[in-house]
């Protein structure tokens, strides 16, 4: 993966350097038997000179199982949703506390996997059904 490459994908995702590696170290925590320390840091450093190569393979699929379950919460939230009004609202978070602390289950998931998912199922309701869901930001907890 070039750095080009894995700075975008994480752009796309909304996660900050610090959301990616806690997600790819817990996606990923053991890299040929042996733990894996990887931070901010190291994610900044691949978005220059590349990943090593004991990290590309674990990169991919870490975007991938990330890619994965945003589609499956997108599903879950437009489920959830239907059958839609015009008042339908989906719930987009502006920082991971808030999120957390209302989808405790969700704890360590970086609120921006949250967001993708609820765009998607908009996305989908606008298509379905023509209603054009608004999505409410919940203020941050205090």
């Amino acid at each position: 993966m070039t750095p080009i490459e894995l700075s975008t994908r994480r752009r796309v995702t909304g996660l900050t350097s610090d959301e990616f590696a806690r997600l790819f170290v817990t996606i990923e925590n053991k890299v040929n038997g042996e733990n894996a320390q990887w931070d901010a840091a190291d994610v900044e450093s691949w978005e220059i000179v590349g990943p090593p190569a004991t990290a590309d393979q674990h990169l991919t699929d870490t975007l991938g199982a990330a890619n994965e379950f945003v589609a499956t919460l997108a599903d879950q939230i437009y489920r959830a949703a239907m059958p839609v009004t015009d008042d339908t609202r989906l719930v987009a978070y502006g920082d991971n506390l808030t999120f957390w602390a209302e989808h405790p289950g969700f704890g360590g998931m970086p609120y921006a996997l949250w967001n993708i998912a609820a765009l998607q199922a908009a996305e989908w309701i606008r298509k379905e059904t023509g209603v054009i869901c608004e999505l409410e930001a919940h203020h941050p907890l205090m």
